[in-house]
């Protein structure tokens, strides 16, 4: 979701519920937000149109089961097909599971096999102890957002206000698929036409790997050669994201570069506080499982 200056501002998931209701999930702790820029438009702009909008955030309980065996964990509860046949990724499906009326999205933002299980808002405590003790067989364990973080970065999935600052656009993040090539117009696909937006040298979306196994401060900027005229160090990029890995036992980051993707392996020195500069190669942003085989299974 783009805002009207053209800049990424909200990524999601849509589920279409039927012919005429889809319901959006918005980053986490975006609802508010998203839902009064989807109404400021529609009473501004397309005020004609027969569409309602419902911030529902607060009838759903959902909670996020992930890791090679929560289908099994699933399967335990019983009550629906959560096979990959009958469920797969990026279908949703409703149904029951231990009794409880459930709507199980099969969604992923850790790049694991992972369900999204919505129940009715006032049932949420009662489900999570129901798998909490069904679980216990696999040391079942909730996770939290730095896990969650780190798991992310190591399949490349971007993260809105890390990858975003409210002056990227789809474009530098490699998302030009996901803009549309049909539509005679959206909102910010003006925007995206300016001279600024299209220009070459816009930063662009890569991995990085430090030389030494450390983790990239983050923020951190990439020094180019020269200086400008106030006598500052030139950059070229900045770290957007940055974690040690304990799957790959070393740091990886991701970051916004000039001329990123066309420079696969060259090795540039990070600002690194007081310190000396810190080297880092660029690589590609999936670091692991390229071809999402762990959520696919």
């Amino acid at each position: 979701m783009c805002s009207e200056n053209g800049f990424l501002s909200d990524d999601g998931v849509v589920a279409r519920i039927d012919e005429d209701t889809f319901l959006c999930h918005t980053t986490t702790g975006g609802a508010d937000r998203i839902h009064a820029h989807m109404e400021e438009w529609l009473q501004t702009e397309w005020w004609d149109w027969n569409v309602w909008t419902v911030n529902a955030t607060e009838q759903f309980a959902q909670v996020a089961v992930v890791g090679p065996n929560a289908r099994k964990l699933l399967e335990k509860l019983g009550g629906m097909d959560v096979s990959k046949e009958a469920l797969g990724f990026m279908e949703w499906k409703d149904g029951t599971l231990g009794g409880f009326p459930v709507r199980a999205y099969r969604i992923s933002f850790s790049g694991e096999l992972s369900y999204e299980i919505a129940v009715p808002a006032n049932l949420g405590r009662a489900f999570w102890d129901k798998l909490l003790e069904a679980g216990k067989e696999w040391d079942i364990t909730p996770y939290g957002t730095e896990a969650l973080h780190i798991m992310r970065a190591e399949k490349g999935f971007i993260m809105i206000g890390d990858e975003t600052d409210g002056t990227v656009i789809p474009q530098d993040l490699g998302l030009d698929w996901a803009i549309s090539k049909k539509k005679e117009d959206y909102i910010g696909k003006r925007a995206q036409a300016r001279a600024h937006m299209t220009d070459p040298k816009r930063w662009k979306l890569v991995g990085l790997e430090t030389l030494d196994g450390s983790v990239l401060q983050d923020g951190a900027y990439a020094i180019a050669e020269g200086t400008n005229e106030n006598g500052q160090t030139n950059t070229q990029g900045r770290v957007t994201s940055t974690y040690h890995s304990p799957t790959l036992n070393k740091g990886i980051a991701m970051g916004l570069m000039l001329n990123g993707p066309d420079r696969m392996g060259e090795v540039i020195s990070f600002t690194n506080g007081d310190n000396p500069a810190t080297k880092a190669r660029i690589v590609n942003p999936v670091f692991f499982d390229p071809e999402g085989e762990k959520q696919n299974v």
